[in-house]
């Protein structure tokens, strides 16, 4: 929500699950409403600063991407969320024929990219976000009026959308007013429009992925529990298997200890590279299908920081040896009970 830059998020009535797919996940839409909201928003009592946007969803011919695409209209007087992120991208203000990428856009720059026939030069792209911003492309509200003008010269592809018309209106509130409290007289003063605030928006991606968490834990203990019965089933195997091995050991001077070590090494080896090639295979998999995952559960992904990636599979592979220890621990304390005479026997 940090990301957001704003408290409330106005769009027009019936916008709300398009605003929250296109601001969260970058999935294209396109809705307006007139600029004149702009004016309404910024008088009500508690609004510190206030910028509208304009949402259009790209041609799938587009040259520069696989399937549409977010275009984004913001108007650099007023902006105070997306002019951060370009200041640490580009160096000078965006001019009428240059936008700036996502960096889940197949562009470079330099490079020109067009959208419903107007030519643009790509002047930046921004870091990963992890939010909508990855798959958007950032161009300035007058670039964007240029561009639908100049669309409606091919009646096919021409866009519906008339100067002056915004998709949405960010809102920061002022110090010492409380957020719910401004988005509240925003739906009173201004009639037609939803009021979003960050937290329900917050909200609604916890919501989504409550559910998914608690069945995914409880799968993950089921699993565990499996896989613990299975390993001390497959060891005591092994140890009714080298009965007559462990006794010669035994007889040649081995003592309990050596037989016990001898056992929980093995657990800790397997047990180990099973770990190490779960992590190589889930992670390449999250990595393959992190585009699949995201739209699925319809809800924000940023990979995050290598050490953090240490520390995750340090942990996942602690887990793993110290379960298979766990596991191997009745056989191989019995293996190390076993006497050396009868052990012999039983192997033969």
């Amino acid at each position: 929500m940090e990301r957001l830059g704003a408290d409330i998020l106005v769009v027009p009535e019936g916008s709300q699950e398009s605003g929250e797919a296109a601001l969260i996940t970058g999935v294209p839409t396109s809705f307006y409403m007139e600029r004149s909201v702009v004016d309404q928003v910024a008088a009500v009592r508690g609004v510190d600063r206030v910028s509208p946007q304009l949402f259009i969803e790209s041609l799938i011919s587009s040259a520069c991407c696989t399937g549409h695409v977010q275009l984004v209209g913001y108007d650099p007087d007023t902006d105070f969320v997306i002019t951060p992120w370009l200041e640490q991208n580009v160096d000078k203000p965006l001019e009428r024929d240059d936008v700036v990428i996502g960096s889940l856009i197949l562009a470079n720059k330099g490079e020109t990219v067009k959208f419903y026939g107007h030519d643009f030069e790509v002047v930046g792209i921004l870091d990963a976000t992890g939010m909508g911003a990855d798959e958007s492309v950032f161009m300035t509200l007058d670039a964007a009026y240029a561009m639908a003008e100049e669309s409606a010269q091919d009646a096919a592809t021409a866009l519906d959308l008339q100067p002056g018309q915004i998709s949405s209106v960010l809102v920061r509130v002022a110090p010492g007013t409380t957020i719910e409290q401004v988005a509240q007289r925003i739906k009173t003063s201004v009639p037609g429009t939803l009021a979003m605030t960050a937290n329900e928006l917050s909200r609604s991606v916890t919501d989504r992925l409550s559910g998914f968490l608690k069945g995914f834990i409880v799968l993950d203990i089921i699993v565990w529990i499996m896989a613990l019965l299975t390993i001390a089933a497959i060891f005591s195997m092994i140890v009714n298997e080298r009965q007559r091995e462990i006794g010669l050991l035994r007889a040649m001077g081995g003592k309990r200890g050596y037989i016990f070590r001898l056992m929980t090494t093995e657990a800790v080896l397997l047990t180990a590279a099973g770990g190490l090639t779960g992590i190589i295979l889930g992670g390449a998999g999250m990595f393959i299908f992190r585009a699949v995952i995201t739209a699925s559960l319809g809800i924000p992904y940023l990979w995050p920081p290598l050490w953090f990636f240490a520390i995750l599979v340090l942990g996942t592979l602690f887990l793993s040896v110290a379960s298979g220890v766990a596991a191997s621990l009745y056989p191989a304390i019995s293996s190390s009970r076993l006497e050396p005479y009868a052990a012999i026997r039983k192997g033969e």
